[in-house]
Parts: C-alpha cells; sequence; structure tokens
C-alpha cells in the first residue's frame, strides 16, 4: 500500500471515527449546533463591523448582544399576544366540544342507515388500530423527549450554553479558516479550498435564505389569519411559517389547522373564501417570490430529496437530526457533484 493510500486510509479512519463519537453524544449538541447555525446567519454582519476597524471581541459582542435583544424583545411581544390568544381559546372549549360532538352524532346516525354492521365493523376496527399506532408513535416519542431529563438539560443548555458558544464561534471564525487552509497539502490547496468555497457558500445561502423565507411566511400567516379573526391565529401563522422549511409542510399544517378552528368557531362564508386567499397567496409568495429570491438554487436540492433527508435526520438524530439534515444534504450534494464532475473528466467516461 502506498503512503497516499494510507494516508487516504487514515483519514477515512478517522472521519469515520469522529461520526461515531457525534453519534454517541448526539443528546446534547444541540446548543452546538444552533450555535453554528446561528454563526452561519451573523457571521457577515460581524465582517462587517470589522471592517470599519473594530476589533473581534468587540463586533462580536455587539452582533451576539443585539440579537439576544432582539430574541427577548420578540419574545416581550408575542408571549402576551399568545397568552390571550390561547385563554380566549380555552374558553370557548366546551363550545367547540359541543359542536364536535353534534357532528360526530350525525355522522353516526348516517352510517347506521347506510352501512351494513358487517361493513361499520371493519371500518371501527382499521381506524382504532390506525389511531391506536398514531398515539402508541407519538407517546414514544414524546417519552424519548423527556425521559431521562435530557430535554430538560436541552432546554437549560439552549438558554445558557448557546449564547456563549455563538460568541465564540464567531469571535474565532476567521482563525479557525486559517488553520484550516495551513492544513491542506499544497498540491491539492487549489481543488480542496475551491471545493470548501462552495460548501460554504451552500451552506450559508441556505441558512439565511431560509431563515429569511421563515419569517416573511410566519408574519404573512400570523397577520393575515389575525386579520381574518381565526383564533390563535397568530400561533398558527408563526407555526405554518417555521414549518415552511419542510417542503409544502407548513402550508399543509397552517390549512389544516385553521380549518380545524373555522369550524368550531362557525365561520361565515367570508372568512372561509379569506383562508383559500390567504394560503393560496402564501403558497404564491413562497415558491415564485421568497423562495427563488432569498434561497435560489444555493442548495441544488429538489424537493423529495429535502424531505427524504429530514425524515432521515429525524428518524436518526431526532430533532438535531431535522436540524442538520437540509445543510447535510447539501454538503453531500456538493461533493456528489464534484465526483460527477470528476468522472466526466475520466478517460473511461469519455471512451478514450
Amino acid at each position: 500500500m502506498t503512503k497516499r493510500n494510507k494516508a487516504l486510509l487514515l483519514i477515512g479512519l478517522l472521519c469515520l471515527g469522529i461520526l461515531l463519537f457525534l453519534f454517541m453524544i448526539r443528546d446534547i449538541l444541540l446548543p452546538f449546533v444552533l450555535a453554528f447555525v446561528l454563526a452561519y446567519f451573523l457571521h457577515p454582519s460581524v465582517v462587517k463591523l470589522q471592517r470599519k476597524k473594530i476589533s473581534p471581541n468587540m463586533a462580536t459582542s455587539v452582533v451576539v448582544g443585539v440579537f439576544c435583544l432582539f430574541v427577548i424583545l420578540i419574545l416581550l411581544i408575542l408571549i402576551p399576544i399568545l397568552q390571550t390568544q390561547i385563554f380566549a381559546f380555552v374558553v370557548k372549549i366546551p363550545a367547540f366540544a359541543k359542536t364536535i360532538l353534534e357532528s360526530v352524532r350525525e355522522v353516526i346516525i348516517y352510517t347506521k342507515q347506510n352501512i351494513s354492521p358487517d361493513q361499520l365493523t371493519q371500518i371501527s376496527n382499521a381506524v382504532s388500530e390506525t389511531a391506536f399506532g398514531v398515539f402508541n408513535s407519538f407517546g414514544n416519542t414524546l417519552l424519548k423527549l423527556i425521559s431521562g431529563g435530557v430535554a430538560v438539560f436541552n432546554v437549560v443548555s439552549l438558554i445558557l450554553i448557546t449564547p456563549v458558544v455563538l460568541f465564540y464561534v464567531l469571535r474565532d471564525w476567521e482563525d479557525v479558516s486559517e488553520k484550516l487552509h495551513r492544513v491542506v497539502p499544497k498540491k491539492q490547496e487549489k481543488m480542496v479550498m475551491g471545493l470548501m468555497d462552495e460548501i460554504n457558500q451552500s451552506l450559508a445561502g441556505f441558512i439565511r435564505g431560509q431563515a429569511s423565507v421563515c419569517l416573511c411566511l410566519g408574519l404573512y400567516y400570523g397577520l393575515s389569519l389575525s386579520l381574518l379573526g381565526l383564533d390563535l391565529g397568530i400561533l398558527v401563522g408563526f407555526l405554518s411559517g417555521i414549518l415552511s422549511f419542510i417542503p409544502y409542510f407548513g402550508f399543509l399544517i397552517g390549512v389544516l389547522l385553521s380549518i380545524l378552528i373555522a369550524f368550531t368557531q362557525h365561520v361565515g362564508w367570508g372568512v372561509w373564501i379569506g383562508l383559500a386567499v390567504v394560503f393560496g397567496l402564501g403558497q404564491v409568495l413562497e415558491s415564485y417570490i421568497l423562495t427563488p429570491r432569498l434561497v435560489g438554487e444555493r442548495v441544488g436540492l429538489s424537493p423529495a430529496w429535502v424531505i427524504f433527508a429530514l425524515l432521515a435526520g429525524g428518524a436518526l438524530f431526532g430533532f438535531l437530526g431535522i436540524l442538520i439534515a437540509v445543510p447535510v444534504a447539501a454538503v453531500i450534494g456538493v461533493l456528489i457533484r464534484r465526483v460527477f464532475k470528476w468522472y466526466q473528466s475520466t478517460p473511461f467516461y469519455k471512451g478514450s
């Protein structure tokens, strides 16, 4: 085995060991991953301040401080509004339950008149099995989230550890990049640094662009649903906007929750038409204006692959996997495109 092959084998084993180690400590990685995600979003602001002859420590402190104040301000504005809406919704729960029971009673009467007892038994068994499977899966997931004190640790670490890690990541960003540059062999420097630049642009473009898309959609849906008079309109709107990083998922959740709430409110035709217009314009806004301008083709992944990456990440690492699924898929996409480009330059592909 040549020295080059030994070096490649050693690097491969090292990467495999690092991945295995990260998998073993995945329960405590959330604040660190979130800090790196926020660092991609905030790094340009630090660079702009440093260009104005401000020291790295001061520039990073200003950016992190302003960001934390912004988050606190948003929470101070949203929490009272959400509390008011939730309280009003809880007060109306008895009326909502009565409406749902009346609708269920009508369905039961209809089924008894039009469906034979055998068919009714089969449908009941199928529904029972499906409901049991859904609630069992939900219960197991919830149990995993709250078991072992990991959830409590994650909440505390998100509040206390993430800002500290974010500060050091932003402050040392340029130093780490320079040290990584020095590690690259001179012979492969151009190729490796070009690959790293492409990966960095893909990640930064996606994180900044997608965060902006989610924020814009959350504001649009929240304000629009509130103006329509929908209970919990702000909560449903922001939830729909936040979940829009999963293709079509945020839209579907927003539509389903809005239909359910509007049904229990006994709204008129004007509100139903308004809901159709709000979500129709939201899809146009997301698909043809926000996503093309803010995200564009920076990730280079189709919606089907994005959904697959999110499901795979969630199955392997839970919420942490969902958080890093698309960035990891974007990195893999860049590597695959580079490999395919190299393959097209080989004599085997050219037939020579």
